[in-house]
């Protein structure tokens, strides 16, 4: 049976609207399609741009962790990217130090999620993931009172002269993550077999695990980097936990005591210092360091630190305090303050003459140049 001609014409019209309007609504409301396209289309140009000390391979596995740390684990994601704000300071100075590039900072985001106090099955634990072996080597102290792997200032410089070591052997920054991953001598197998030292082409002869590092490296940097484009924010820790001052001490103390004559929360000084067991900071002649609230320090230094009575007020000096930054050395600051290295030593009671991150130091200075001083 033949449709009458105006029944076939409505009929047309209508299929027509529907089209039209599906194509409106497809407008309004992308579609799964459409937006997994436009994720795509983000990672592929984020990744175009990211800034690594290597050529960045934008591969179906690194887009699988990108993803990853984008869409389902979002939540996780926005509380690493947090704890960054008490970590990555951390790193950048000591690989400021030890003159290596910065992005190796995105190291502990594979490795811990950037939070000290994991411990893997393999018996790996810290934010630097040191099994017992390699910590030791690298001079950090386990037992019944401290695992320093859990000490964030401690292990980070332990790591950063791991990667220093792994980079003279190998001269390739991939080859020196899949190395830190798997250890020097199975890379150094793998190039073997393949005849090459490209990270790309030796890849299939590595472990599951070190095959996938590099590209989750990639992934971890891009989130660091990128994140803000995909609607992420970070889930940042509380103040107490952001601003503090780092003290170097060398008897025994009790983080109890600490938190009660300080005012400060027994679970923030935890928090603050985990590679200290049993809530006891051990003697140590080489000095432990310790972390206080900024609101607290001014308590603490004045409970705990050693007055220096060898200062006389006929000297004409005046004590400032000062707090370190990412950079900062012993040197750099004896010139800034007109002393020598000897005198910040001596002044701030240290055996070493290191300086760490937001360390609270003291210096006396002669009246007449701070007046000059900006």
């Amino acid at each position: 049976m033949r449709l009458p001609c105006t029944l076939f014409v409505a009929a047309m019209l209508l299929f027509s609207t529907h089209s039209e309007a599906k194509t409106y609504e497809k407008k309004l409301n992308p579609t799964t399609f459409d937006k997994e396209a436009n994720v795509e289309a983000m990672i592929n140009e984020g990744l175009s741009n990211l800034r690594l000390p290597f050529e960045v391979r934008n591969t179906p596995e690194v887009r699988k962790y990108i993803k990853q740390y984008i869409q389902p684990g979002r939540k996780n994601s926005q509380a690493m990217l947090g704890r960054s704000s008490l970590y990555f300071p951390i790193f950048e100075h000591y690989l400021n130090i030890y003159g290596l590039p910065q992005e190796l900072k995105y190291l502990p985001m594979v490795e811990s999620t950037l939070r000290p106090d994991v411990h893997s099955r393999a018996g790996a634990a810290g934010l630097w993931q040191f099994v017992p072996i390699t910590a030791r080597h690298f001079g950090l102290r386990m037992d019944g009172n401290v695992d320093e792997r859990l000490d964030p200032y401690k292990s980070t410089e332990a790591a950063v002269k791991l990667l220093a070591y792994l980079y003279k052997e190998l001269g390739d920054w991939p080859l020196v993550l899949a190395a830190y991953n798997s250890g020097a001598g199975r890379v150094r197998k793998a190039i073997r077999r393949a005849n090459c030292d490209n990270f790309w082409e030796i890849s299939a002869y590595l472990p599951s695990e070190s095959r996938k590092y590099v590209p989750a490296f990639i992934a971890a940097a891009y989130l660091a980097q990128n994140y803000s484009r995909h609607g992420l924010t970070p889930k940042y820790p509380s103040y107490d936990l952001q601003d503090t001052r780092v003290f170097t001490v060398y008897k025994r103390l009790n983080l109890k005591e600490i938190a009660r004559n300080c005012h400060v929360d027994l679970n923030v000084l935890r928090k603050l210092n985990p590679s200290y067991r049993n809530n006891i900071v051990p003697t140590n002649a080489k000095g432990n360091y310790i972390v206080i609230p900024a609101s607290s320090a001014t308590d603490f230094w004045l409970r705990y630190i050693p007055r220096n009575t060898f200062i006389s007020p006929d000297q004409g000096l005046t004590m400032i305090s000062y707090t370190a930054v990412v950079g900062d050395n012993i040197n750099n600051l004896a010139l800034l303050f007109d002393c020598t290295v000897a005198d910040i030593m001596k002044w701030n009671h240290l055996t070493r003459p290191d300086v760490v991150v937001n360390q609270s130091l003291v210096f006396y200075l002669p009246k007449e140049s701070l007046v000059a001083r900006p």
